[in-house]
């Protein structure tokens, strides 16, 4: 079963956040790209769920969307568009098809998630490259990573990271075709409480449920 165009255009969403330089930015050389992730993970330990909303750009086309997590689940929107997993199941919704995709999720298979970012995506990626640039006034520790799972569909990703909080606020994603996937987020909020229902999908009335696992 292949997806539709929208919903493989929200799962370019999944490749993560950091995005073209919306301005100069100061690279300058930092510690190791290892010392700067295990740091950021550290950081990263007391966060239980994360919301923000962000704006994908991808071939010169921009989509606003807006995300939730909480560990390995998250609920992401992007127009009328909606992926949502639990850890275990992904629904992929499309009101546009009347049609929901369910199949098993396994976040080696997803790319780079945006959830990822705030909790152990060193188990997917691995540290090649850190420095630091000012963006907007604005000291970030900038972290290059690449999957370590060769059949990946990410080349690499880059991860611009405030000093100040270890908050994510732009991330650039190549796929194998070549193509980026650039991403900004905004009005990031750690610790909310988030119900249950946040992970979980249930298909409007009339949706076709097509079921992969």
């Amino acid at each position: 079963m292949t997806l539709s165009t929208p919903l493989r255009a929200l799962g370019l969403a999944l490749l993560a956040t950091t995005v073209l330089f919306a301005g100069q930015a100061e690279a300058q050389s930092a510690t190791s790209p290892e010392a700067v992730a295990r740091r950021l993970q550290q950081r990263y330990a007391q966060v239980r769920t994360v919301t923000a909303d962000f704006v994908q750009t991808t071939g010169g086309q921009r989509h606003s969307g807006r995300l939730q997590v909480r560990g390995d689940a998250f609920r992401m929107t992007l127009g009328e568009q909606t992926l949502v997993t639990d850890g275990t199941t992904l629904w992929s919704y499309s009101p546009a098809d009347e049609q929901v995709v369910v199949q098993d999720y396994d976040a080696r298979q997803q790319g780079f998630s945006i959830g990822q970012l705030f909790t152990d995506y060193l188990r997917v990626f691995r540290p090649v490259g850190a420095t630091r640039a000012t963006l907007g006034g604005v000291r970030h520790d900038v972290l290059t990573l690449r999957p370590r799972d060769a059949g990946s569909s990410v080349r690499d990703a880059t991860v611009y990271v405030r000093s100040a909080d270890a908050i994510p606020t732009r991330v650039r994603v190549r796929d194998t075709n070549g193509a980026l996937h650039a991403f900004d987020l905004s009005r990031v909020q750690l610790n909310q409480s988030l119900p249950a229902s946040t992970f979980t999908f249930s298909a409007p009335r009339g949706t076709e449920v097509v079921d992969l696992r």
